[in-house]
Protein backbone atom coordinates (compact mmCIF):
# COMPACT_ATOMS: atom_id res chain seq x y z
CA UNK A 1 0.00 0.00 0.00
CA UNK A 2 3.24 1.92 0.11
CA UNK A 3 2.72 3.30 -3.43
CA UNK A 4 -0.56 5.27 -2.63
CA UNK A 5 1.74 7.66 -1.35
CA UNK A 6 2.73 10.03 -4.63
CA UNK A 7 5.71 12.12 -4.59
CA UNK A 8 7.89 10.64 -1.49
CA UNK A 9 10.07 7.93 -3.34
CA UNK A 10 12.91 8.55 -0.98
CA UNK A 11 10.94 8.67 2.48
CA UNK A 12 8.79 5.07 1.13
CA UNK A 13 12.38 3.64 0.77
CA UNK A 14 13.79 4.93 4.10
CA UNK A 15 11.40 3.41 5.65
CA UNK A 16 10.51 0.10 3.75
CA UNK A 17 14.55 -0.75 4.55
CA UNK A 18 14.08 0.16 8.13
CA UNK A 19 11.15 -2.93 8.23
CA UNK A 20 12.55 -4.65 6.11
CA UNK A 21 16.22 -4.45 7.69
CA UNK A 22 14.43 -4.56 11.28
CA UNK A 23 16.14 -1.09 12.42
CA UNK A 24 12.40 0.52 13.25
CA UNK A 25 13.58 3.69 15.52
CA UNK A 26 10.99 4.39 18.46
CA UNK A 27 10.70 8.02 17.36
CA UNK A 28 10.10 9.78 14.12
CA UNK A 29 9.35 12.93 13.21
CA UNK A 30 8.01 13.10 9.48
CA UNK A 31 8.25 17.13 8.91
CA UNK A 32 7.55 18.75 5.16
CA UNK A 33 5.02 21.09 3.22
CA UNK A 34 1.15 21.07 4.38
CA UNK A 35 -0.96 18.27 2.23
CA UNK A 36 1.86 16.19 1.17
CA UNK A 37 0.96 13.07 2.77
CA UNK A 38 3.02 12.94 5.71
CA UNK A 39 -0.18 11.63 8.22
CA UNK A 40 -1.15 8.99 5.59
CA UNK A 41 2.60 7.67 5.50
CA UNK A 42 2.48 7.34 9.39
CA UNK A 43 -0.60 5.65 9.48
CA UNK A 44 0.54 2.97 6.70
CA UNK A 45 4.45 3.06 8.55
CA UNK A 46 2.32 1.98 11.78
CA UNK A 47 -0.02 -0.29 9.73
CA UNK A 48 2.94 -2.43 7.85
CA UNK A 49 4.46 -2.95 11.67
CA UNK A 50 1.59 -4.32 12.41
CA UNK A 51 0.86 -6.27 9.57
CA UNK A 52 0.10 -9.91 9.31
CA UNK A 53 1.42 -10.26 5.76
CA UNK A 54 4.83 -11.63 4.18
CA UNK A 55 7.23 -8.83 5.39
CA UNK A 56 7.74 -8.09 1.45
CA UNK A 57 3.86 -6.99 1.37
CA UNK A 58 3.61 -5.00 4.21
CA UNK A 59 1.15 -3.61 4.85
CA UNK A 60 -1.70 -5.43 3.22
CA UNK A 61 -4.02 -3.58 3.54
CA UNK A 62 -6.34 -6.39 4.15
CA UNK A 63 -5.39 -8.08 7.21
CA UNK A 64 -7.36 -8.14 10.41
CA UNK A 65 -4.78 -5.67 11.91
CA UNK A 66 -4.57 -3.38 8.48
CA UNK A 67 -8.23 -3.15 8.12
CA UNK A 68 -8.40 -1.92 11.97
CA UNK A 69 -5.85 0.37 11.38
CA UNK A 70 -7.64 1.73 8.60
CA UNK A 71 -10.90 2.27 10.33
CA UNK A 72 -8.85 3.88 13.42
CA UNK A 73 -9.77 0.75 15.37
CA UNK A 74 -6.57 -1.04 16.27
CA UNK A 75 -6.34 -1.37 20.22
CA UNK A 76 -2.76 -0.97 19.68
CA UNK A 77 -2.88 2.73 17.47
CA UNK A 78 -3.19 5.67 19.45
CA UNK A 79 -3.91 9.36 17.22
CA UNK A 80 -3.49 12.42 18.88
CA UNK A 81 -4.26 15.50 16.97
CA UNK A 82 -5.15 19.24 18.32
CA UNK A 83 -8.63 19.67 19.86
CA UNK A 84 -10.54 21.86 21.94
CA UNK A 85 -9.92 20.91 25.18
CA UNK A 86 -11.06 17.24 25.84
CA UNK A 87 -12.02 16.87 29.50
CA UNK A 88 -9.99 13.38 29.00
CA UNK A 89 -9.43 10.81 31.60
CA UNK A 90 -5.87 9.08 31.00
CA UNK A 91 -8.15 5.92 29.70
CA UNK A 92 -8.98 8.29 26.53
CA UNK A 93 -12.63 8.94 27.99
CA UNK A 94 -14.30 12.18 26.50
CA UNK A 95 -16.77 13.46 29.09
CA UNK A 96 -18.00 15.97 27.19
CA UNK A 97 -20.67 14.53 24.55
CA UNK A 98 -20.41 18.01 22.36
CA UNK A 99 -16.55 17.56 22.30
CA UNK A 100 -16.64 13.94 21.30
CA UNK A 101 -19.31 14.17 19.10
CA UNK A 102 -16.50 16.39 17.18
CA UNK A 103 -13.72 14.85 18.05
CA UNK A 104 -15.67 11.42 16.56
CA UNK A 105 -16.87 13.49 13.45
CA UNK A 106 -12.99 14.62 13.15
CA UNK A 107 -11.86 10.58 12.97
CA UNK A 108 -14.10 10.20 10.25
CA UNK A 109 -13.40 12.71 8.11
CA UNK A 110 -10.14 11.68 8.09
CA UNK A 111 -11.16 8.15 7.86
CA UNK A 112 -13.44 8.94 4.67
CA UNK A 113 -12.11 12.48 2.71
CA UNK A 114 -8.65 13.51 4.41
CA UNK A 115 -7.92 16.21 2.12
CA UNK A 116 -11.10 17.90 3.77
CA UNK A 117 -10.42 20.31 6.32
CA UNK A 118 -12.78 19.75 9.30
CA UNK A 119 -13.49 22.31 11.86
CA UNK A 120 -13.88 22.38 15.56
CA UNK A 121 -16.24 24.52 17.12
CA UNK A 122 -13.61 26.30 19.85
CA UNK A 123 -9.53 26.97 19.71
CA UNK A 124 -7.66 23.79 19.29
CA UNK A 125 -4.21 22.44 20.92
CA UNK A 126 -2.92 19.57 21.71
CA UNK A 127 -2.85 19.76 25.61
CA UNK A 128 -1.81 18.53 28.50
CA UNK A 129 -4.64 16.14 28.80
CA UNK A 130 -3.58 14.15 26.00
CA UNK A 131 -0.25 13.61 26.62
CA UNK A 132 -1.52 12.07 30.19
CA UNK A 133 -3.14 9.96 28.00
CA UNK A 134 -0.62 8.40 26.25
CA UNK A 135 2.05 7.86 29.28
CA UNK A 136 -0.66 5.78 30.92
CA UNK A 137 -1.25 3.99 27.72
CA UNK A 138 2.53 3.63 26.40
CA UNK A 139 3.07 1.93 29.45
CA UNK A 140 0.57 -1.21 28.92
CA UNK A 141 1.21 -3.95 26.57
CA UNK A 142 0.56 -4.32 23.37
CA UNK A 143 -3.27 -6.07 22.76
CA UNK A 144 -3.21 -7.34 19.25
CA UNK A 145 0.10 -5.63 17.57
CA UNK A 146 3.86 -6.90 17.80
CA UNK A 147 3.84 -2.86 18.24
CA UNK A 148 2.22 0.17 19.62
CA UNK A 149 1.92 3.16 17.48
CA UNK A 150 1.44 6.59 18.69
CA UNK A 151 0.78 9.68 16.02
CA UNK A 152 0.90 12.85 17.18
CA UNK A 153 -0.52 15.08 14.11
CA UNK A 154 0.54 18.82 13.91
CA UNK A 155 2.48 18.41 16.53
CA UNK A 156 4.08 21.68 16.56
CA UNK A 157 0.69 22.92 18.25
CA UNK A 158 1.30 21.38 21.51
CA UNK A 159 1.07 23.54 24.45
CA UNK A 160 4.13 24.16 26.72
CA UNK A 161 3.36 21.93 29.54
CA UNK A 162 2.47 19.25 27.17
CA UNK A 163 5.61 19.39 24.81
CA UNK A 164 7.58 18.96 28.14
CA UNK A 165 5.68 16.09 29.68
CA UNK A 166 5.94 14.86 26.16
CA UNK A 167 9.80 15.16 26.65
CA UNK A 168 9.69 12.64 29.72
CA UNK A 169 8.36 9.81 27.40
CA UNK A 170 10.34 10.66 23.96
CA UNK A 171 13.31 10.16 26.74
CA UNK A 172 13.22 6.43 26.86
CA UNK A 173 10.07 4.87 24.60
CA UNK A 174 9.19 1.31 25.97
CA UNK A 175 10.89 -1.23 22.76
CA UNK A 176 7.83 -2.03 21.73
CA UNK A 177 6.39 1.82 21.04
CA UNK A 178 6.76 3.59 17.83
CA UNK A 179 6.28 7.48 18.18
CA UNK A 180 5.63 9.79 15.31
CA UNK A 181 5.35 13.27 15.42
CA UNK A 182 4.22 15.26 11.90
CA UNK A 183 4.44 18.71 11.36
CA UNK A 184 4.93 21.01 8.63
CA UNK A 185 6.25 23.52 10.94
CA UNK A 186 9.22 21.84 12.73
CA UNK A 187 11.22 24.48 14.14
CA UNK A 188 7.86 25.66 16.14
CA UNK A 189 8.94 22.37 18.09
CA UNK A 190 11.05 22.05 21.65
CA UNK A 191 14.73 21.39 19.99
CA UNK A 192 15.03 18.79 22.99
CA UNK A 193 11.97 16.83 21.09
CA UNK A 194 13.88 17.50 17.93
CA UNK A 195 17.19 15.92 18.66
CA UNK A 196 15.08 12.69 20.20
CA UNK A 197 13.29 12.09 17.03
CA UNK A 198 14.85 10.77 13.66
CA UNK A 199 13.81 13.18 10.84
CA UNK A 200 11.58 12.42 7.91
CA UNK A 201 11.86 15.09 5.49
CA UNK A 202 8.63 15.32 3.02
CA UNK A 203 8.70 17.29 -0.41
CA UNK A 204 6.28 18.97 -2.20
CA UNK A 205 4.18 16.86 -4.33
CA UNK A 206 5.68 17.40 -7.81
CA UNK A 207 3.34 19.29 -10.86
CA UNK A 208 3.13 16.19 -13.01
CA UNK A 209 1.99 13.64 -9.90
CA UNK A 210 -0.34 16.03 -9.43
CA UNK A 211 -1.84 16.23 -12.62
CA UNK A 212 -1.91 12.61 -13.05
CA UNK A 213 -3.53 12.21 -9.70
CA UNK A 214 -6.47 14.77 -10.36
CA UNK A 215 -7.42 12.83 -14.14
CA UNK A 216 -6.78 9.46 -12.92
CA UNK A 217 -9.08 10.13 -9.17
CA UNK A 218 -11.33 13.22 -10.13
CA UNK A 219 -11.13 12.93 -14.01
CA UNK A 220 -10.40 16.34 -14.89
CA UNK A 221 -9.34 17.36 -18.22
CA UNK A 222 -5.64 18.09 -18.94
CA UNK A 223 -6.25 21.85 -18.61
CA UNK A 224 -8.24 21.93 -15.05
CA UNK A 225 -5.62 19.37 -13.60
CA UNK A 226 -2.77 21.83 -14.78
CA UNK A 227 -5.04 25.02 -13.27
CA UNK A 228 -5.34 22.73 -9.56
CA UNK A 229 -1.91 21.49 -9.87
CA UNK A 230 -0.23 24.97 -10.23
CA UNK A 231 -2.66 26.69 -7.60
CA UNK A 232 -2.15 23.98 -5.23
CA UNK A 233 1.41 24.73 -5.05
CA UNK A 234 3.12 21.03 -4.44
CA UNK A 235 0.08 20.16 -2.17
CA UNK A 236 -1.94 17.46 -2.90
CA UNK A 237 -4.35 17.63 -0.92
CA UNK A 238 -5.55 21.57 -1.69
CA UNK A 239 -5.16 19.96 -5.38
CA UNK A 240 -8.18 17.37 -4.37
CA UNK A 241 -10.20 20.16 -2.37
CA UNK A 242 -10.30 22.45 -5.70
CA UNK A 243 -11.03 20.09 -7.79
CA UNK A 244 -13.76 18.92 -5.52
CA UNK A 245 -14.92 22.71 -4.98
CA UNK A 246 -15.04 22.66 -8.88
CA UNK A 247 -13.62 25.96 -9.45
CA UNK A 248 -14.36 26.34 -13.15
CA UNK A 249 -16.65 29.74 -12.02
CA UNK A 250 -13.76 31.59 -10.29
CA UNK A 251 -11.31 30.86 -13.27
CA UNK A 252 -14.30 31.99 -15.42
CA UNK A 253 -14.51 34.98 -13.31
CA UNK A 254 -10.86 35.52 -13.40
CA UNK A 255 -11.29 35.69 -18.00
CA UNK A 256 -13.99 38.02 -17.43
CA UNK A 257 -11.82 39.95 -15.32
CA UNK A 258 -9.35 39.74 -18.19
CA UNK A 259 -11.27 40.75 -20.95
CA UNK A 260 -12.78 43.60 -19.18
CA UNK A 261 -9.08 44.90 -18.58
CA UNK A 262 -8.35 44.14 -21.87
CA UNK A 263 -11.45 46.25 -23.34
CA UNK A 264 -10.76 49.03 -20.73
CA UNK A 265 -14.45 48.41 -20.15
CA UNK A 266 -14.74 50.29 -16.76
CA UNK A 267 -18.75 50.16 -16.94
CA UNK A 268 -18.34 46.73 -16.80
CA UNK A 269 -15.59 46.90 -13.97
CA UNK A 270 -18.23 48.78 -11.73
CA UNK A 271 -20.43 46.25 -11.96
CA UNK A 272 -18.12 43.50 -11.38
CA UNK A 273 -16.60 44.98 -8.42
CA UNK A 274 -19.85 45.38 -7.23
CA UNK A 275 -20.40 41.68 -6.42
CA UNK A 276 -17.77 41.83 -3.60
CA UNK A 277 -19.15 44.49 -0.71
CA UNK A 278 -19.16 41.93 1.83
CA UNK A 279 -16.96 39.47 4.02
CA UNK A 280 -19.18 36.39 2.49
CA UNK A 281 -17.28 37.02 -1.17
CA UNK A 282 -13.66 36.72 0.21
CA UNK A 283 -13.19 33.28 -0.53
CA UNK A 284 -14.78 33.35 -4.08
CA UNK A 285 -12.06 36.55 -4.79
CA UNK A 286 -9.39 34.41 -3.55
CA UNK A 287 -9.95 31.73 -5.92
CA UNK A 288 -10.19 34.74 -8.59
CA UNK A 289 -6.91 36.48 -7.46
CA UNK A 290 -5.01 32.81 -7.47
CA UNK A 291 -6.03 32.71 -11.01
CA UNK A 292 -5.15 35.70 -11.93
CA UNK A 293 -1.34 34.59 -10.45
CA UNK A 294 -1.60 31.96 -12.49
CA UNK A 295 -1.74 34.04 -15.39
CA UNK A 296 1.22 36.07 -14.48
CA UNK A 297 3.21 32.45 -14.58
CA UNK A 298 1.84 32.08 -18.06
CA UNK A 299 2.51 35.67 -19.68
CA UNK A 300 6.08 34.61 -18.80
CA UNK A 301 5.90 30.84 -19.88
CA UNK A 302 4.32 32.35 -23.32
CA UNK A 303 7.34 33.79 -24.01
CA UNK A 304 10.12 31.53 -22.77
CA UNK A 305 8.31 28.32 -22.56
CA UNK A 306 4.90 28.01 -24.04
CA UNK A 307 4.36 24.22 -23.72
CA UNK A 308 4.19 24.98 -19.60
CA UNK A 309 1.30 27.78 -20.16
CA UNK A 310 -2.06 26.18 -18.34
CA UNK A 311 -4.42 28.34 -19.55
CA UNK A 312 -3.79 26.28 -23.20
CA UNK A 313 -7.89 27.30 -24.33
CA UNK A 314 -6.89 30.66 -23.83
CA UNK A 315 -4.06 31.63 -25.67
CA UNK A 316 -5.89 34.46 -27.42
CA UNK A 317 -5.65 36.36 -24.13
CA UNK A 318 -2.08 35.75 -23.77
CA UNK A 319 -1.70 36.82 -27.15
CA UNK A 320 -3.53 40.44 -26.32
CA UNK A 321 -1.61 41.13 -23.67
CA UNK A 322 1.55 40.88 -25.83
CA UNK A 323 0.18 42.87 -28.27
CA UNK A 324 -0.57 45.73 -26.03
CA UNK A 325 2.49 45.79 -24.02
CA UNK A 326 5.81 43.60 -25.79
CA UNK A 327 7.20 43.63 -22.95
CA UNK A 328 4.59 41.82 -20.45
CA UNK A 329 6.55 39.21 -19.21
CA UNK A 330 9.04 41.87 -17.38
CA UNK A 331 6.32 42.94 -15.27
CA UNK A 332 5.40 39.83 -13.93
CA UNK A 333 7.76 39.50 -10.77
CA UNK A 334 6.24 42.77 -9.57
CA UNK A 335 2.87 41.38 -10.00
CA UNK A 336 3.45 38.19 -8.20
CA UNK A 337 4.51 40.01 -5.41
CA UNK A 338 1.67 42.38 -5.27
CA UNK A 339 -0.95 39.85 -6.04
CA UNK A 340 0.39 37.57 -3.36
CA UNK A 341 0.20 40.37 -0.80
CA UNK A 342 -3.26 41.01 -1.70
CA UNK A 343 -4.17 37.52 -0.83
CA UNK A 344 -2.86 38.29 2.86
CA UNK A 345 -4.87 41.47 2.83
CA UNK A 346 -8.00 39.23 2.15
CA UNK A 347 -6.71 36.98 5.13
CA UNK A 348 -6.87 39.97 7.23
CA UNK A 349 -10.53 41.37 6.16
CA UNK A 350 -9.76 44.00 4.29
CA UNK A 351 -12.48 45.01 2.31
CA UNK A 352 -12.72 42.55 -0.95
CA UNK A 353 -14.17 45.32 -3.74
CA UNK A 354 -11.36 48.09 -2.46
CA UNK A 355 -8.86 45.11 -3.03
CA UNK A 356 -10.06 44.12 -5.99
CA UNK A 357 -10.56 47.78 -7.13
CA UNK A 358 -6.30 48.18 -6.12
CA UNK A 359 -5.65 44.92 -8.16
CA UNK A 360 -7.97 46.06 -11.05
CA UNK A 361 -6.09 49.56 -11.35
CA UNK A 362 -2.74 47.60 -10.92
CA UNK A 363 -2.87 45.64 -13.81
CA UNK A 364 -4.62 48.68 -15.76
CA UNK A 365 -1.41 50.62 -14.99
CA UNK A 366 1.28 47.80 -15.35
CA UNK A 367 -0.38 46.60 -19.31
CA UNK A 368 -1.17 49.80 -20.54
CA UNK A 369 2.05 51.87 -19.59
Amino acid sequence: MFRKIKGQTKVIDILSRAIEEDKVANSYLFHGPEGVGKFTTALLFGMALNCTSVKAKRPCGICPSCRKFLNFSHPDFVFIFPTPKLDMSLDGEIKSNKVLEEYKAYIQNKIEAPWQEFHFSANVGIRIESIRMLEHRIKLSPNEGVKKIYIIEKAELMTTQAANAFLKTLEEPPEDSIIILTSAKPNFLLPTILSRCQKIAFQPVGRKIIEQELEDKRYLDNVQAKVYSRIANGNLEKAFVLADADLNDSRNKALNLWEILLKKDDLAFIDFSGKYTSSQTQSELKEILSHIILWMSDITYFRHLKEEVVNLDRIDILEQIYQINPEADEIVPDMVEYLELMLQKIEGHVNPQLILINVFNKLSGKIFS
